[in-house]
């Protein structure tokens, strides 16, 4: 961001002391490692708070996968809603061991648990050929689109990556899915979700609606500010 703006690259503490490699905090229920220094943004995704709370309630007895899963704090709800297995992806083996240390921390069952390293696109692609079926499926990917040059082929991306979920969704199963960039509107990412679902030859229902937590208020004047959308699908 810095660089963007043609400012000095810096990185260090403004004022107080250094805090420690991995800073313990607590969400609802659940207790959390942030990476504060060298960790995704701010080390946390504070703006899911209610979104991780709402998935445990579709997790019991289920067999989830948690895509783009960081340091696993979907992962962390869905145990404690009781699902039958989670498997957590993503690209950062180091956001996978502190996933693995937070699953420690809330004391959770680790033999309900996996983690795998993987481009979460290809392996999709790879369960599909293996025929894995899952009963919940969490996608809560990266930022597809930074200007509106590039938004058709965001499009394409929350297409596919949904279409291919879809395809590995059990009948009844549950898809949480979602899109953070604020140039995706949600009346456009709720259609994309519905041309996947018939890429895909499944028929959904939208059973629930997410956004960003309340402490992510939105400008009157900037409408972009709504930047976090995401929906509940069960699939038939």
């Amino acid at each position: 961001m810095r660089k963007k703006k043609g400012l000095k690259i810096t990185h260090g503490v403004i004022s107080g002391a250094t805090p420690p490699d991995l800073l313990p905090i607590r969400e609802h229920d659940m207790s959390s490692l942030v990476d504060i220094a060298q960790g995704h943004k701010t080390g946390f995704y504070l703006d899911q708070r209610d979104s991780r709370l709402a998935a445990r309630k579709y997790a019991a007895g289920r067999r989830v996968l948690n895509c783009f899963s960081y340091t696993g704090a979907f992962s962390v709800s869905v145990l404690k809603g009781n699902c039958r297995e989670v498997i957590s992806v993503d690209t950062s083996q180091q956001a996978l061991d502190v996933a693995q240390q937070n699953l420690v921390l809330n004391q959770l069952d680790s033999s309900r648990a996996r983690f795998v390293m993987d481009d979460v696109f290809q392996l999709l692609r790879r369960y599909r050929e293996e025929g894995e079926q899952f009963d919940m499926i969490i996608l809560d990917p990266p930022k597809f689109v930074e200007n509106k040059n590039q938004l058709a082929s965001a499009c394409r991306g929350y297409k596919d990556i949904n279409m291919l979920a879809l395809q590995l969704l059990a009948p009844e199963g549950v898809l949480l899915s979602f899109s953070c960039s604020g140039l995706m509107s949600t009346d456009l990412f709720q259609k994309i979700l519905a041309d996947a679902a018939l890429d895909a030859g499944r028929e959904i229902q939208f059973i629930e609606q997410f956004r960003q937590a309340a402490d992510h208020p939105v400008a009157g004047a900037y409408p972009e500010g709504l930047y976090l959308k995401g929906f509940a699908c069960r699939a038939g």
